[in-house]
């Protein structure tokens, strides 16, 4: 009877599995039929590996119009009280003309459909002739549960250390502690991606370039690729130019924490500068900012300059990164071919000292001591902490009857990079002949070699610096 029962059985299963097959052959048969018969689209664009960079990209150039054919597939996070358009996405891609700088399509909750833990992208554009650059990007990854949110950055450069970590705590059990989400990220990351197809038309035809695409006229690139970062190239323009810029940079509200200038090297004056009012919002992450300017600057000698926080930068986005990120920093260009003659890079220029107190830490009251035999011009450069009107580290000259002559002013002074508080001037002014004193008095926080927030770009110059200018 056992034995009766058990060959049942067996037959059963043999006609399930019969069965099944035939379901399978009548559902998904006429589709490979299909999928035999079409050509297959040839690809020009494959952007993956996102496990080891957190930005990928790639330029093509279409010789004349043409229909691509983008997809991808990356992830974004949607609680229940969030509205559809503000949905974060953490890993997806998008599409640049190279020429304008500005995004002609980008995965967002309208252009994707969700797939498991997935968004994926599956749509055919038609593109003019032109250059294009396309970018996928992940700089972090997140999961929730109902109106329960966990995300962290991924910080490629943590990685190993990361990894090394136990687990614990109540996040860990639930899997949403730093190294539960590293490991659900190292589970999905590979399947991230985006790739760019050419329906009916021969790949070998689409050049291909490394973005971003060289400018024409680019006579100054600044590239912002690390946190803590100061740039700077001194350049002369032997007669009047007009000079095209584009800076992109961080910031949020009235500050910017990522941002660049340009000074006029003699008389150490800021002839252009990247401002909160004037930076527009560039994509990805909110605090993502842009500056596009087009000015004439006279005949002379001047300095560009850049400078990045702690944090946020091509090195590691914290957050989602500008939608132009091979040109974070601060790019000039000469849009009029007549100028390039007059434009040409120069040194830095070398500056005599005549007397510094530099260095200066927390809970100090230092001087140091300076003549001028005759009347003279010099460059000050001083660096301290302070808020919008009072100072917490006071930097001064003061002459030989200790009546100050000149001192850092919280109210005219310059952001000096880092932390909002850090503080700076850099300008000239006239001492008659006589006896001076450098003066430098910090309080007993953040200073050299004790910061209790980012420092300045310039730390080794904390305190002041007097210059001799011929």
């Amino acid at each position: 009877m056992l034995t009766f029962l058990i060959s049942e059985v067996a037959s059963l299963t043999r006609m399930i599995q019969a069965a099944s097959a035939i379901v399978l052959w009548l559902a998904f048969a006429p589709a490979a039929l299909r999928c035999a018969e079409a050509r297959p689209e040839p690809r020009i664009v494959a952007l993956h590996g996102l496990d080891a960079q957190e930005v990928r990209h790639q330029g093509f150039s279409l010789p004349s119009a043409a229909k691509v054919h983008i997809y991808a597939r990356g992830g974004a996070v949607r609680t229940l009280g969030r509205r559809r358009t503000e949905t974060p996405f953490f890993a997806y891609g998008w599409l640049l003309n190279a020429d304008t700088r500005e995004v002609v399509w980008q995965m967002d909750m309208a252009s994707t459909q969700r797939n498991w833990e997935y968004r994926i992208a599956d749509q055919y554009l038609d593109l003019p002739q032109g250059h294009y650059e396309a970018y996928f990007a992940n700089h972090g990854f997140a999961q929730s549960l109902l109106f329960a949110q966990w995300s962290r950055n991924i910080d490629r450069r943590q990685l190993p250390t990361v990894r090394s970590e136990r687990p614990h705590g109540f996040l860990a059990a639930l899997g949403a502690d730093h190294s539960g989400l590293l490991r659900h990220w190292q589970a999905q990351v590979g399947n991230y991606g985006m790739e760019i197809y050419l329906p009916g038309g021969d790949a070998s035809r689409i050049p291909l370039f490394d973005a971003p695409l060289h400018w024409r006229n680019g006579v100054i690139r600044l590239m912002a690729n690390q946190d803590g970062g100061h740039w700077s190239q001194s350049f002369h323009l032997a007669k009047p130019a007009t000079v095209h810029l584009y800076a992109e940079g961080e910031g949020s509200g009235s500050r910017l924490n990522d941002y660049g200038w340009i000074q006029e090297v003699q008389s150490r004056k800021r002839v252009w500068e990247m401002t909160a009012d004037k930076a527009a919002f560039a994509g990805g992450a909110r605090k993502n900012r842009r500056q596009v300017e087009t000015m004439t600057l006279p005949a002379g000698d001047y300095e560009a300059h850049f400078i990045t926080d702690d944090s946020h930068s091509p090195a590691d986005w914290n957050a989602a990164p500008p939608c132009d990120p091979g040109l974070y920093g601060l790019t000039l260009a000469l849009p009029k071919d007549g100028d390039l003659p007059a434009f040409s890079l120069l040194q830095p220029r070398s500056w005599t000292m005549l007397a510094e107190l530099v260095r200066v830490g927390n809970d100090q009251d230092r001087r140091q001591s300076f003549t001028l035999p005759a009347a003279k011009q010099v460059r000050v450069l001083a660096l301290g902490e302070a808020d919008d009107e009072d100072a917490a580290d006071e930097v001064w000259i003061e002459d030989a009857t200790g009546q100050r002559v000149w001192f850092l002013d919280p109210q005219h002074s310059l952001h000096a990079g880092g932390a909002r508080k850090n503080r700076m001037a850099d300008e000239l002014i006239h001492l008659p002949k006589g006896s001076y004193t450098l003066r430098v008095r910090t309080d007993g926080s953040h200073a050299y070699g004790d910061w209790n927030s980012a420092a300045p770009w310039d730390a080794e110059h904390y305190g002041i610096t007097v210059y001799s200018v011929k």
